[in-house]
């Protein structure tokens, strides 16, 4: 039995129970000056506990000594490279360096532990003693912990919020609710409600519901809903029929949707009992009419960051060098880039490049089919459109259909997926 089987909820109990009791000790009975240093130190220590907690997959439990020495480094190693950003994004505060580093470190160190590590490996020698052959999994939450401190980069340039202190800056990096799979909250909403925390729009009564459902869609109807997906179902061995992969893939959002979507209410609710406000990450995205709104649901802070950071930049520059006249292919253009790297956020190998080419595929489709409307209908032609019920329920389920159709490639590797086609009868 390796570490991960050994302790397989000691994450949740960490992060959901022992972590918000403590953090609400220290919010509610530390001195008002060491406050905020009292709770950066709290999560420094969490983020030390997660790491352990996440990076022992395939290490056995007769290794946990010198797997928790290797656990250490890599701690060490995470907490250096999120002091080193800190420092850079002062130096940007100062006009000692240009904002471009404040933006690019997070994204450098974010490649190199997604997809340069495996062939630039210099720790090998340290991860022999411990049974482990990589180290990505200490690195626990890089994508979220990444896209964030590059949104606070952008909120400290715009002058949204002041340049926070050390034990801001840590206390938001590594705020242990948020640290494994988001949401990707923005520094303004964690220091607003950390300062000033408002019962109104945290109380305590909505909060444990919002646990409670979290908890109820993640542990349980997610696990239902996984009996039916590509790995419950398809990945057996055994020949299937082609009724049996369609039910996959009609299944297979469901289940993705039931367990982020449920963790991220989890999350939401422990913030909201500690007062601190986290953004939300899904808004009934199966209800969406077509593929462009239903990224203005699905995975909200993503979208907002892709459409902030990249697509918005990329357009405007488009735009200026081609001139107005481009602006709709300069408009679908950017989509189609700002997708493409959605996809490869998510993963590295072809069928994550796929995913995201199809996710640009559909929204410039959408964009191009909108403004095809537009001319074709006029004002009030395209407002009754809209208004039409069986357009918009058609479009529902063909939206639907779409993205789980390209999940096939996000929930299978390209080996995976060709296992998958010859298992049919």
């Amino acid at each position: 039995m390796d570490i991960v089987d050994r302790f397989p909820l000691y994450p949740l109990i960490f992060a959901f129970l022992v972590y918000p009791i403590a953090a609400w000790v220290v919010m509610r009975l530390a001195p008002a000056r060491i406050r905020m240093a009292t709770f950066a130190v709290l999560n420094v220590a969490g983020l030390a506990a997660m790491c352990w907690l996440s990076g022992g997959k395939g290490v056995r439990i007769a290794l946990i000594g010198p797997y928790s020495r290797v656990a250490l480094l890599f701690f060490a190693l995470y907490l250096g490279f999120a002091l080193a950003n800190y420092a850079v994004l002062r130096l940007c505060g100062r006009n000692r360096m240009p904002w471009m580093a404040g933006f690019l470190l997070p994204i450098v160190f974010l490649i190199y532990i997604k997809y340069a590590s495996q062939s630039l490996d210099p720790f090998e020698a340290l991860l022999a003693p411990a049974g482990l052959t990589r180290f990505e999994g200490f690195f626990i939450g890089i994508s979220y912990l990444s896209f964030r401190l590059v949104l606070l980069a952008q909120e400290v340039r715009n002058e949204i919020v002041t340049m926070p202190s050390v034990w801001e800056y840590l206390s938001f990096a590594f705020f242990v609710p948020t640290l494994s799979i988001g949401p990707i909250n923005p520094y303004s909403k964690f220091i607003a409600s950390f300062r000033q925390p408002d019962r109104k729009a945290t109380p305590i009564a909505r909060s444990l519901l919002r646990i409670l459902i979290g908890f109820t869609k993640y542990i349980f109807l997610s696990t239902l809903a996984a009996q039916l997906t590509y790995s419950g179902l398809l990945r057996d061995g055994h020949p299937h029929t082609s009724i049996d992969l369609i039910v996959s893939v009609l299944i297979f959002p469901l289940y993705l949707y039931l367990n982020f979507s449920g963790y991220c209410d989890m999350v939401i609710g422990v913030s909201g009992l500690l007062g601190i406000q986290v953004a939300e990450n899904f808004d009934q995205p199966f209800l969406s009419r077509n593929f462009q709104e239903f990224w203005t649901r699905w995975h909200i802070t993503l979208s907002l960051w892709i459409r902030d950071l990249v697509f918005t930049p990329l357009s405007k520059a488009i735009i200026r060098r081609f001139g107005p006249k481009s602006a709709n292919h300069a408009i679908a253009f950017s989509i189609f880039v700002a997708f493409i790297l959605v996809g490869l956020w998510h993963g590295k190998g072809m069928n994550f490049l796929i995913f995201g080419i199809l996710q640009g595929i559909g929204l410039a489709t959408v964009y191009y089919y909108t403004v095809f409307l537009k001319q074709t209908l006029g004002r009030k032609g395209f407002a009754a459109y809209r208004q039409n019920r069986f357009i918009r329920w058609a479009g529902v389920v063909m939206t639907y259909c779409y993205f789980a159709m390209t999940l096939i490639f996000f929930a299978n590797t390209w080996p995976q997926i060709g296992t998958l086609l010859h298992s049919l009868r």
